[in-house]
């Protein structure tokens, strides 16, 4: 699905990313994670179109990646919300951008992530959790290949990030998108993931790919793989320390 060969980017004199070569599967749901500055975010942006590599190439479903393409889509760490319209006119805009009906998909999304009762509701009477949510309906509104998430919940608490982490694993689950996300959590990381792929600190570079064999659902809490998510949870900090 996702094939990055070799790519590396340069800001000026600053190598943000040097030989990076990763490939993620149709479904697989992978985490970029790494020390900040490492350049995980300009490798998720690179994948969605945003940033040219200096050097290698990327690619989706065999396409290389010149400019973002209608079938990736990208969730960022705030919900950036348009304040005017509503919950709904929220998620339907990437529809009437593109001259979609999607009601009937919109008010499926809405029912899945909970906010279906919040429909007519503007963003400001909503927590930040619940924008959020609404963030990743209007991503998903796209029936996008590749999900794109830049640390989409460090910005909420501690409760409502595991809560929504949970729900992204749900989703994902029920829709089989392929999804690269941005962490600094390992606990966020080891959660979620089919793999993760661990950065070196600047300019980053792939240091480690860890799978991660637990059966799903997961969950934060007490349950029978605790010593599994101990152990690669362990083997993730020491990669990272």
């Amino acid at each position: 699905m996702i094939t990055v060969d070799g790519a590396a980017r340069s800001f000026g004199t600053l190598e943000a990313l040097a030989d990076v070569t990763l490939t993620v599967s149709d479904g697989e749901f992978v985490t970029l994670i790494g020390r900040s500055g490492c350049g995980k975010s300009t490798l998720l942006n690179m994948i969605a179109g945003l940033l040219p590599p200096t050097r290698g190439t990327i690619t989706i479903d065999g396409t290389p990646v010149t400019s973002p393409r209608r079938d990736v889509a990208m969730v960022f760490q705030q919900p950036a919300l348009l304040p005017w319209r509503s919950v709904e006119a929220n998620v339907l805009l990437p529809a009437e951008i593109f001259g979609w009906n999607a009601a009937a998909e919109a008010a499926q999304l809405l029912e899945m992530t909970g906010l279906a009762e919040f429909r007519k509701r503007r963003p400001h009477e909503l927590s930040g959790g619940m924008q959020q949510r609404v963030a990743l309906c209007r991503a998903l509104i796209q029936k996008p290949k590749v999900l794109l998430m830049d640390e989409p919940f460090s910005a909420l608490d501690a409760l409502t990030r595991e809560e929504l982490a949970v729900e992204l694993q749900r989703i994902h689950l029920d829709l089989g998108t392929t999804i690269v996300f941005v962490t600094h959590s390992i606990q966020e990381a080891v959660l979620l993931a089919d793999r993760v792929a661990v950065l070196s600190e600047r300019p980053g570079r792939i240091r480690e790919i860890v799978k991660i064999d637990i059966p799903r659902p997961r969950t934060f809490g007490y349950n029978a793989h605790l010593e599994a998510v101990a152990s690669a949870s362990a083997r993730l900090h020491s990669l990272l320390h």
